[in-house]
This record gives C-alpha cells, structure tokens and sequence, in this order.
C-alpha cells in the first residue's frame, strides 16, 4: 500500500523539473558571439574574417593588430568566407548563403553594398584568383550540372565558362628559384605540449610509386562530385578542383584553355585528398590525405610525374596546415588528446619547430576548400580561429620571432562568467571486446545521479573539449552530456554502422555506472551526426528517451529539429529533454 503515494511523489517530481524556469545562463548562451575565418590582405593593412558580433554570421574588417570591426556585409543568410584580392588591398570576395545557396559577392572594404559577380542561379563555389587578381575562378553547381567559370573583377564582371578556346593561354610568369630536390622523409612528432600524451611512432616514410599518368578527359566527366575548386598555378595556366564519390576524393588539374582535366592524386581503394595548395614554382602540390595510413598528413605532390611523398604524418591527425608565399615555412596544426599543437617546418630541410600554443582548445574547422590557417604574404604571421574550453571562438594569430600568440577579437559573452559553465572532462568507456571509446562528458554540479543526452557529432566535426553551446545548455539544466568518439585518431574514416555499433556496446558500460542515470538517454545528433543516429535506432528504436536533430545533414527520424543559427534553439532543447527525461 506504500508503493502507491510513492509512485505519486516521483511523478509529481519529474512534473515540477520539466516545468521549473530554465536556467539563466540559456539567455547567456544564446547571446555568445564568434569570430573565424580570418584572412590577411595582401599589403598587412586589414584583416577580414566572419564574425557574429552583429547579431549573424557577417563579414567584417578591422587593423591588422586589432581593433573594433566595421561590418561589410548584412546578408539574411550570413557570410560563410571572405577573400581578399591579390592586387587590390581594399577589394574583398565573400561568400554569402542566399536561399541555401553559396553566393560570391563583391565589396570594398568601405561596406559599400556588395555586387553579386554571377547572377545565374547555382551553387558558386570559391576557386581562386589569377597571380594579377584580375580574373577569379569558380565552380557553379546546379542539379546535376556543374561548370567552372572565370570572371573578370572589374566594373564589367564578364563571366566566361571554360571551355575548349574559351581561356587564352597565359604567358608563364618567370619560375621561382627551386632548391635541389632531396628525398622526402616522415617527420617526427614535435615535443608534447601541455601535457598532452606523445603521439604513437610515426610509419615508415611513404613514398608512392608514381603512378602511370592517365589521358586528360573533358571536364563533364571529371568533375562529376565536384566538391572545391582550389587556386589558380603560378603561371595562370591550370588550376586545381577536389571531388568527391562515394566518400573516395580525388585532386584535378584543369589546363584551363584546353578545358580537360587530368587526375593529380591516382590511387587504389578509398582515400581523402583535400585541401590542395600549389609551391610558388608550380612543381609541386601539397596536400592533406590519409592515402596508405589511418590519420590525415601533409604529402607533396610532383606534378610532372604524379609522385606523391610523405611530407608531415606524425600518427596523429593533421586538422589542418598552410604554406608560405616563397615556400619556406609550413604550418601545421595537429590532434592531440582532442586538443590541437601547432608547429612549422622549415623547407626544404622538412625540421619541424613548435610553435607558442594558445590556451588550451581546438582550431575551429573551415568551410570545404578554405585553409583554418592562414599566413601573411610576408609569412611574418598566422592566423586561425581557435575553440576554448569555456570562451568564446576568436581570432588567434602568431608572430615570428616573438614567441607568444596574440588574441585578436574578444567575441561577446554577456552574463556568462568564467565558472558558469561545466567544463567537459575526459572519459573512457570499456566496451565489451576489451577495447574503449574515448570521449568527453559535461557533468552537472546536480543532481548527483544525473539523466544522459548522448551527443553524436559526424567524423568531420567530432566531439572536442571545448565550448558547445548544446553541452553547455543541457549540463546547465542538470543533464549530463556524453559524447563518445569512433576508436582510432580523430577525424578518420569510420563507416555510420560500426560507429553506431561502438555506441550501442558502450551504452551498456554506461547504464551499469553509479554516478549516472542512463537507462534512456536523450539522443542529440549534430551535423553529420545524423546519419549514425539512423543506425542508432534501427538497432534500437526503443533505446532512447527521445531524439533531437541540429543541422542535421541526413534524414533522421527526430522528436525534434534545430537550427543552430536560431535564437531559441537552446530553449527549445532543455524544454524537450526535461519533458522527455521525466
């Protein structure tokens, strides 16, 4: 007779914490801005970057030191990249999201109102400019049709599509000096920072047999996929576009007057190839693969005879790398323990030197086909957007000789302070072949036995320490938030299915824990996320409390779905997962 007023007391509890006021800090997280993308203009005046300072995600410039931004642009659907052009310090290109279409425009760095350089309709992808800034290239991508384009930046903006004829041929502007070719070896891990484990013994160095070079085809056939159009060569006379198939990437040289395309990076099985970028004597082409290893590296390709070699590939994931104008110096930017380490090498010796790391975090991810670093013309200073525990995304930069990295921007963070929010903690989850997910938890302060939002991000934006505003929302009403990531380095291939297979066998490690409630989790996919969360409950459709989808990139069968831009997602969120985590 006692189980009865019991019951009654636990519903009346669960009832009372899906309906007491959300917390503060929602109105705090929902008002944080950031700042990314940052790109240097050719004469070190400026630097222009994307910035949600004015309320979305906006194109702005500001000194090159620092200083308050002007806003460029007021695009309804926000900015996603800012270029500046190579000849004219005051001439910025944008990408701007128009009807869920990438738009370039292009402005002044006045704010004037931006021109839009193409008015045909398509999706406009950003290719780069010609060595004088003239022309700029791009894709353009509507339905099944694709085609690259050049268009002049003066008042006429004349469009040409290539095609065979279209382009004259460029005179070649005069060859860079080159340093005696030496073979190219793997290079060592830099030293540890903060604390970070070492990274496993790099593989022997790889160096691909060259491949039998393959007949150029007609563009059609080529860039079917087309994913990113790369820069322009040296000599005006080729440029560079990524693909994508069936999850396998491919880097293309376009001779841009014949209009055919021939395969840079041939290859067997499945591989990533991104991110190409062109040596100033146009010889060679660096790019970012995991071709023959787990993790992604730096390998350079030759372009007379497509072999490729082994130029930075520590075990870990490179995120991200950018080379000098002279040829120099290349960044990289590096895993480690869901954090990221920068260092430089030097070429052509290939000695790799750290850099002076930023505070604890994690580079924030660029939009396909634009670099997350970037250096000044004079390769003086880098640039990047950088993630943090517990601040804001903003603006970083290092310079040469001085040791230390500078923090450019200081986004808004209104009423949030410093230890307002749970910072995520490290976690392993044994599963039941003795192996683990690695991952990181946000633990509420209370209740001491707390209900669980597993969070599942896609391969290419996994789970990192650092400020999630859904995390933070969540943990901030008393839920713990769980997010596991697939085994192996991060930013690797894994198949939807065997990541949701991993899942599935660490739920049941984390339903057995005493310091959690876990029997049915809410389950948050974000981004790419959702295509394992379909696998997720096709295995187990009645494994979880409730679903919620933000930007999700696949169809998934959600209670609930976000936007991220939106201003009320958060509310949104903590409502549902109160009501569904009674």
């Amino acid at each position: 007779m006692r189980s009865a007023p019991l019951i009654l007391l636990a519903a009346s509890v669960g009832a009372f914490a899906a309906d007491e006021p959300l917390p503060e800090v929602l109105r705090a997280l929902e008002n944080v801005g950031g700042a990314e993308g940052a790109r240097p203009s050719e004469d070190n005046r400026q630097l222009a970057f994307v910035t949600t300072l004015f309320g979305s995600r906006q194109a702005a410039t500001m000194p090159l030191d620092g200083g308050y931004p002007v806003q460029l642009t007021a695009e309804p659907g926000g900015v996603v990249a800012v270029r500046w052009s190579p000849s004219d310090p005051r001439l910025v290109v944008a990408v701007a999201l128009r009807d869920g279409k990438r738009r370039l425009l292009m402005l002044d760095d006045q704010g004037t109102r931006p021109v839009e350089l193409d008015p045909a309709p398509g999706d406009q992808l950003l290719g780069g400019f010609t060595r004088d800034g003239k022309k700029l290239f791009y894709g353009v991508v509507e339905g099944g049709a694709l085609s690259l384009r050049q268009v002049g930046m003066d008042a006429a903006r004349k469009v040409t599509e290539v095609k065979p004829g279209a382009i004259a041929p460029q005179s070649p502007f005069p060859a860079a000096a080159t340093s005696p070719s030496r073979p190219a070896t793997t290079v060592p891990a830099p030293p540890t920072m903060r604390g970070a484990a070492p990274a496993p013994p790099a593989a022997a160095p790889l160096q691909a047999p060259a491949p039998p070079r393959q007949a150029p085809v007609a563009l059609e056939e080529a860039l079917q996929g087309l994913a990113a159009v790369g820069p322009v060569s040296p000599d005006g006379r080729s440029l560079l576009a990524q693909t994508r198939r069936a999850g396998d990437e491919s880097i293309w040289t376009v001779d841009l007057a014949g209009a055919r395309a021939e395969p840079l990076t041939p290859h067997e099985g499945t591989a990533r190839f991104r991110l190409p970028r062109w040596s100033p004597d146009g010889r060679t082409v660096y790019v970012l693969t995991d071709a023959g290893r787990e993790a992604l590296g730096v390998d350079a390709v030759t372009v007379s005879s497509r072999e490729r070699r082994t130029i930075y590939a520590p075990g870990r994931t490179v995120e991200g790398f950018a080379l000098t104008d002279d040829g120099h110096r290349l960044a990289v930017a590096e895993e480690a323990n869901g954090q990221t380490v920068f260092s430089v090498l030097e070429l052509p010796g290939l000695r790799a030197q750290p850099l002076p790391q930023p505070p604890g975090g994690a580079l924030q991810p660029a939009p396909e086909g634009e670099s997350p670093l970037e250096w000044t013309r004079a390769g003086d200073r880098l640039f990047f957007g950088w993630r943090q525990a517990d601040d804001t995304t903003d603006v970083f930069a290092f310079r040469t000789g001085f040791g230390t990295t500078t923090r450019l921007t200081r986004s808004p963070r209104p009423a949030l302070g410093r230890n307002a929010l749970v910072r995520a903690a490290s976690l392993r989850v044994a599963r039941p072949d003795a192996t683990e997910l690695t991952g990181w938890m946000w633990k509420p302060r209370e209740p001491p036995r707390p209900r669980v939002a597993l969070l599942v991000r896609g391969v290419e934006d996994p789970v990192r320490p650092v400020l999630d505003p859904a995390a933070a929302a969540l943990s901030a009403s008393g839920i713990a938030v769980i997010g596991l990531n697939p085994r192996g380095p991060l930013l690797r291939r894994v198949p939807a299915d065997a990541h949701a297979a991993d899942l599935l066998a660490s739920l049941r490690s984390l339903r057995a824990r005493d310091d959690l409630d876990a029997r049915k989790p809410l389950l948050v996919a974000v981004g790419g996320g959702s295509a394992v969360a379909a696998r997720l409950l096709e295995r187990e459709p009645a494994g979880f409390a409730g679903v919620v989808a933000i930007d999700p990139e696949t169809k998934v069968e959600a209670g609930l779905v976000l936007t991220s831009s939106s201003r009320t997602d958060l509310r949104q969120l903590v409502r549902f997962a109160r009501e569904h985590l009674k």
